[in-house]
């Protein structure tokens, strides 16, 4: 993916090591605030561990997955990735820019790489927050899914989305 610029403050590049860590702080605040009105403290706090070793092992998942960086000046306000050329495993926006568009640009840019990676379709397992904001980009629940983290169960949704109706 090549670095692209996206209205007057707004850029989509590739993260880098050095983005590694505010992106893993990102997440952990994002799934504590955006997220709490769906899931319990004990759901967030396992699915978002604090700490060095957890931001060390996300930090390493978004590099290995070459995941996608959003950035309103230089702060990155959201990330995204593919794990494969068909899942969108990841997908967080700094709560301060929910509802601007992050998460819309980084959903259209990773399903183009998806598309590029010879994928048909693209699935997610969304969580019960983002649900709609899937439904809103034509993702269709395909089943309710139950994750474990840390012995705490979390609902989410597998949910998947046809690339070649965007054509």
């Amino acid at each position: 993916m090549c670095e692209k610029n996206v209205g007057p403050a707004l850029r989509l590049a590739p993260l880098s090591s050095r983005d590694a860590a505010a992106a893993a702080e990102l997440f952990r605040e994002t799934v504590h605030a955006v997220n709490a009105r769906d899931y319990t403290s004990e759901q967030l706090d396992a699915w978002a561990p604090g700490g060095a070793v957890p931001a060390h092992r996300l930090a390493e998942l978004l590099l290995r997955q070459g995941a996608l960086g959003a950035w309103d000046g230089s702060a990155l306000v959201g990330f995204g990735s593919l794990e494969g050329a068909d899942l969108l495993d990841m997908l967080f926006v700094h709560r301060d820019h929910q509802g601007r568009g992050v998460a819309r640009l980084l959903a259209g840019a990773l399903e183009r790489d998806a598309r590029d990676r010879g994928a048909h379709a693209v699935r997610t397992f969304a969580s019960i927050t983002a649900r709609p904001f899937f439904e809103l980009q034509g993702y269709v629940v395909l089943c309710e899914n139950v994750a474990v983290r840390a012995g705490m169960q979390l609902t989410n949704f597998l949910m998947v989305k046809d690339l070649h109706l965007e054509r």
